[in-house]
């Protein structure tokens, strides 16, 4: 008798189920927060500086995947500004410590369109073939066509290795998709150009959700768009679930950021119905320059469906934004890249700090608790 008390009391404990973890759901609700728990330390110096940046992040059977753009090893004389190319490491304990980095494309593998820069990318695992896929901006010699997208992909179960690049690169040239997207009647209007910052969110039975930023020369704006491929080759701007025109635009952040001109590189997870975003957010102009405002937003959509700009997503309920630690008129862009990172059930919210002249960065991990209180928890 005695003996099935004691394991009637120990299994309180031990044999009650476990706690659910938080959803993104529950930091709406005000039932959970994001705080940050570390940072992630690869690619720097022992100063800090660092020579792999933009990374984004992939987490698969628990180990994580980071990619990075990196400087090329020999500078080539045809490309006047950037020669990166995209490195990617792993780690086995949550961030704690990485492997080597392993060169995953370098500038010059097509027949055209990436002969001088890959970089800000996305990359995604797809079972049912086995294969990775890499989609990033791509810029040739002489920055011919201007910023365009590539594909690249690699048969294997980790992504570690070479990938190889797609026959019909560059997949979208500039301007491509925008010009089908906008215009008339439209959330956003004519002349944008510069697929960029790709985010592969999803495989639906109809092919790959895409996410794309496009920039505004005439006015400096920023937007975004979804679209659709089932190949990387072959892409769908409307129909189905794509509203056919932006998403974001200026109008979806005049009422929190003053001067605010749109939307950049943006991270999205699905989850209890809902579309959840991290989005960058500026002044003063899409591109990087002294004495701009620059902050992520955490936004959802209002239905399971997308919308399209200007009243179809909600801010945090207590508007929280994501500002930079080292505010410093001087120091362009020195908040970038916020990445949702999603790893079994627990929900992680990467992005890249920079101190005063980007002396050293730091790549804050946030992860998603229990506990109501103030949305974000960053020291």
């Amino acid at each position: 008798m005695i003996s099935r008390w004691i394991f009637a009391l120990l299994c309180l404990s031990a044999c009650a189920p476990a706690s659910a973890k938080p959803t993104l759901d529950d930091l709406w609700r005000g039932k959970a927060h994001l705080e940050q728990v570390g940072e992630l330390s690869f690619g720097q110096d022992v100063r800090g500086r660092a020579s792999e940046t933009a990374s984004w992040f992939v987490a698969r059977h628990g180990v994580w995947f980071a990619f990075s753009r990196a400087n090329a090893a020999r500078p080539a004389s045809l490309c006047k500004n950037d020669h990166m190319q995209v490195v990617v490491r792993e780690s086995r304990d949550k961030g704690r410590s990485w492997s080597s980095p392993v060169v995953a494309a370098s500038p010059g593998i097509s027949r055209e369109g990436d002969g001088c820069a890959i970089l800000d990318g996305s990359s995604f695992y797809d079972q049912a073939s086995g294969t990775w896929h890499l989609l990033a901006q791509c810029l040739d010699v002489q920055n011919r066509g201007g910023w365009s997208l590539c594909h690249y992909s690699r048969r294997s179960q980790s992504p570690l290795g070479a990938f190889a690049p797609d026959p019909a690169n560059p997949v979208v040239r500039g301007g491509q998709l925008w010009s089908r997207l906008c215009g008339p009647g439209r959330a956003c209007p004519a002349g944008i150009v510069d697929e960029g910052t790709p985010d592969i969110v999803a495989k639906r039975p109809d092919g790959f959700l895409v996410t794309i930023h496009g920039y505004h020369p005439a006015s400096r704006a920023g937007f975004r768009a979804v679209v659709a491929t089932p190949d990387f080759r072959r892409w769908t701007t409307s129909g189905g679930s794509l509203p056919g025109t932006a998403i974001l635009s200026a109008r979806d952040c005049a009422g929190w950021l003053p001067g605010c001109v749109g939307f950049g590189q943006a991270s999205t997870v699905f989850a209890n119905g809902r579309i959840y975003l991290v989005a960058e957010s500026m002044d003063r102009g899409l591109g990087c320059v002294k004495n701009q405002r620059w902050v992520f937003a955490i936004m959802r959509s209002r239905t399971g469906a997308w919308p399209r700009s200007n009243g179809g997503w909600d801010r945090l309920p207590d508007k929280a934004l994501i500002h930079r630690k080292w505010p410093d008129a001087n120091t362009s862009c020195a908040l970038s890249y916020a990445r949702w990172l999603v790893d079994g059930s627990d929900v992680y919210l990467i992005y890249e700090d920079w101190e005063p002249n980007h002396a050293r960065l730091h790549r804050r991990l946030l992860k998603l608790v229990p506990g109501g209180g103030r949305t974000l928890k960053i020291p």
